[in-house]
């Protein structure tokens, strides 16, 4: 470069001060940066803490269907358990029934013969 003079002119001397003006603008770069790096750093750990919150929300919707389902075998065994019970107890009631009517019918039988041989011992004997 040339003075209107002619001489050669020096180019201007990069001083302690004219670097600090730049300076900072790198140091805002670089603090522009790595709150980018954060950012970017929260919304990854923000979308995995969401996929977790999902997945778990639908293993919680899954294992309740399934205790639900569970549940429903369960009271539908005790239903049948239940009449089948009540059906073992008909019929346990019917056959002590049927029990007790042929014991008192054998029993009057029993009664009625020694009535009879009670009668032909006595006129036998008397």
């Amino acid at each position: 470069m040339r003075s209107s003079t002619g001489r050669a002119s020096t180019p201007p001397r990069l001083t302690f001060r004219s670097f600090c003006r730049y300076f900072p603008l790198v140091r805002e770069t670089d603090e522009a940066l790595r709150v980018r790096e954060l950012e970017d750093a929260v919304t990854a750990m923000r979308e995995s803490l969401e996929l977790k919150e999902r997945e778990t929300a639908d293993r919680v919707q899954r294992e309740t269907a399934g205790t639900r389902a569970e549940l429903a075998e369960l009271q539908s065994t005790v239903q049948a358990l239940r009449g089948q019970l009540e059906s073992e107890k008909e019929a346990h009631a019917a056959r002590l029934h049927e029990a007790e009517r042929l014991y008192r019918a054998e029993l009057r039988e029993l009664q009625e013969t020694i009535q009879a041989l009670r009668g032909n011992l006595e006129r036998t004997t008397g």
